[in-house]
């Protein structure tokens, strides 16, 4: 099955949040196997001293959302 999400696709939680990238398949260390149902995701956000700093999470495909770009 191919999965929903490739590295690079730009993606939103469902629920609202920052703008985030995919960073590929999520691989669990515990049952030290891939699990295609999760990405991992990346975004950057401004700490409370104003320096931009990255994020990392794992999220379910449930979760997410593709963010379609429009250039102009």
């Amino acid at each position: 099955m191919e999965p929903r999400f490739v590295t690079g696709d730009k993606v939103r939680l469902i629920s609202g949040g920052p703008d985030m990238t995919i960073r590929g398949i999520h691989f669990d260390v515990l049952a030290n196997q891939y699990n295609n149902d999760m990405f991992d995701c990346i975004w950057f956000d401004k700490n409370k001293d104003g320096k931009k700093e990255v994020h990392y999470c794992p999220f379910y495909a449930d979760e997410l959302i593709k963010i379609e770009l429009h250039l102009a």
